[in-house]
């Protein structure tokens, strides 16, 4: 049996130089500064390999373990976490894109009674009629209210650029979202790095892009469930509470399988993780809507 820096980390396979002759990995391990993800991923990213679909895969019926892995070295049996990543969030804003749904919506009202409202969501069906317009006496009654109740002036700024145009507001968030969502992965390898601090900041990047990879697409399959089935009142409510629930189970499973965590250590790093996550979600919401008025 070869040493253990003598032989490949991938396959176990006696190593005679700089790559594996059994299997072809670099005999480099994940020692690399965290812009070496980015490279990897940039090098072929679009092409096609059998190590997708059992990667991908492979998130779900051992959750954590393909970033754990990739970490210990045995990386040529998977597909890169950036590259995966990125694959994924193309097919989550594909399926965004095809079903029509408003990822950032403006909603304006205007009654008989000259009352005006402005309603900015996440999430929502297509409009099935043009938006209503509100006359300049309108606009400034709802500027005024804003006014009066200390909203900063950013705020004002995307409220009346909403009312004039606001399917450019939500275009422009749309475009955005992108980048919002790497904010979350950024997020999610943060709090990772808080709970977990004796680990290098390249392995709670791997652990959280794998994750996000396995996260996005389940996600985009509720978020058309919810907004397209005819679902009462207490299904929708039934399907909010297994959102959560999922999503409690999905970072409990993968810390326990990436980090090797106890069950117990596990529950009690998830309230944490999960509530600076859903934190972050909100801010990283805001910041999404905000950044429409730049």
């Amino acid at each position: 049996m070869p040493a253990a820096d003598q032989a490949c980390a991938n396959c176990g396979a006696a190593l005679n130089g700089d790559f594996c002759a059994n299997c072809g990995q670099s005999r480099d391990e994940l020692k690399r500064p965290i812009i070496g993800l980015f490279t990897e991923a940039l090098d072929g990213i679009f092409t096609w390999d059998g190590r997708l679909l059992t990667t991908f895969r492979q998130l779900f019926f051992r959750p954590g373990r393909v970033a754990r892995e990739f970490v210990d070295g045995r990386r040529r049996s998977y597909t890169p976490p950036i590259r995966l990543y990125l694959i994924v969030s193309l097919l989550f804003f594909a399926a965004m894109a095809v079903s029509q749904i408003r990822i950032v919506a403006v909603n304006i009202t205007a009654d008989e009674a000259g009352e005006a409202g402005l309603f900015i969501t996440m999430f929502q069906p297509p409009r099935e009629e043009a938006p209503v317009l509100l006359s300049e006496d309108m606009q400034a009654q709802v500027l005024a209210q804003a006014e009066a109740n200390n909203v900063s002036s950013q705020i004002q700024e995307l409220v009346l650029l909403a009312m004039n145009n606001p399917d450019v507001v939500e275009e422009r968030a749309a475009a955005a979202s992108s980048q919002a969502m790497i904010l979350m992965v950024v997020v999610f390898a943060l709090l990772s790095a808080i709970l977990h601090p004796r680990r290098r900041v390249i392995e709670h990047a791997v652990h959280a892009l794998y994750f996000h990879a396995a996260l996005l697409l389940p996600f985009a399959a509720i978020i058309i469930s919810a907004i397209y089935l005819p679902l009462p009142l207490w299904a929708s409510l039934g399907l909010a509470i297994a959102t959560l629930l999922l999503m409690a189970a999905m970072i409990l499973l993968f810390d326990r399988g990436f980090y090797g965590s106890s069950w117990l250590g596990g529950v009690l790093r998830l309230i944490p993780l999960l509530l600076g996550y859903a934190s972050g979600a909100i801010l990283v919401a805001i910041g999404l809507i905000l950044f429409t008025t730049i």
